[in-house]
């Protein structure tokens, strides 16, 4: 099976059924097999946690939670297309 390459990228996922303001950004992410069972492994990028509490904490989301995700090539592009979003009132 072939998966995404998250080197070097800022990644945003959407996890199935929880509402859209509790997504995950991750930066130095990788997947990574745990116990049989496939993970998104990184870490939270600055900026994108309430109070930026968990900043560079390491995380691991279950691959099969995610429902949808979107690479951004840096945290700057990142907020750049967050922002726009804000503004239009469209980010989900």
């Amino acid at each position: 099976m072939n998966y995404p390459e998250f080197q070097d990228k800022i990644i945003l996922l959407y996890l199935f059924n929880r509402p859209d303001d509790h997504n995950v950004v991750l930066q130095n992410a990788s997947l990574e097999d745990q116990a049989g069972r496939m993970f998104i492994v990184g870490v939270f990028a600055e900026g994108t946690t309430a109070n930026d509490w968990a900043t560079g904490v390491r995380t691991a989301v279950a691959w099969d939670s995610v429902e949808q995700y979107l690479v951004f090539d840096t945290i700057e592009n990142y907020f750049e297309r967050i922002s726009v979003g804000w503004e239009n009132k469209t980010v989900q």
